[in-house]
């Protein structure tokens, strides 16, 4: 299909659709002790920017869906999510919208004003290319490990609904998310691989005015 952000998309749907909110504050962290040594390990510039690819495995299909592109976060603002094979398209996950645009054309527009659940989902989402883990532990438990060589960490979803759509999720990373994987309770896997990551103080003109516009 042309929406080469599926995946992603079909997650927001899931939690709009359920009505999704985190936990409460006394359930959001299963082991700080090790939320803090991965946190300690992430890097604290505000702007990360880099390459992706994201794979797509459909159960009982052999060829995968496979899409690559180009990211920025940035820690105040949010995630720009730029698509450029197979299908050019691009996402911008602010705190208050998430927006969905093919070339100039608006495909898809989620404002927390109209849909309560915006500002749950674009904390997930951002949290996810964020590194933030803590926000994570709001919405699902963990288990994983921390050493000299990096960190890993595997959630699953407290909610019940969510759980009926989404297996587990896995995060690995060291300065920097590294790798997401995403398996569904249906057995597709999305692997979302990060390359050429690299962490600044701030925007460039041109990205900034891609979060104004």
């Amino acid at each position: 299909m042309k929406n080469t952000m599926w995946q992603t998309l079909a997650l927001l749907m899931c939690f709009i659709s359920l009505g999704l909110a985190p936990t409460s504050p006394a359930q959001a962290a299963d082991d700080p002790a090790l939320l803090r040594a991965i946190q300690s390990q992430l890097g604290v510039d505000t702007v990360i920017r880099g390459d992706f690819i994201q794979t797509r495995q459909l159960a009982g299909i052999k060829k995968p869906l496979v899409a690559n592109g180009v990211f920025v976060v940035e820690k105040t603002r949010g995630v720009l999510w730029r698509t450029l094979t197979p299908f050019p398209q691009t996402m911008r996950v602010t705190q208050g919208e998430i927006l969905q645009k093919d070339g100039e054309r608006v495909l898809m527009v989620l404002r927390a004003d109209q849909e309560p659940a915006v500002n749950a989902i674009s904390r997930v989402l951002f949290s996810l290319f964020a590194g933030d883990i803590s926000a994570l532990a709001e919405f699902f438990d963990y288990t994983g490990r921390t050493g000299s060589g990096g960190w890993q960490l595997s959630f699953t979803a407290r909610n019940d609904g969510l759980r009926a759509v989404i297996g587990s999720l896995s995060l690995e990373g060291d300065s920097v998310v590294r790798q997401v994987m995403l398996t569904s309770a249906a057995g597709d896997i999305t692997r979302i691989a990060f390359s050429n990551v690299a962490t600044a103080a701030a925007l460039t003109a041109d990205e900034r005015a891609q979060f104004d516009e």
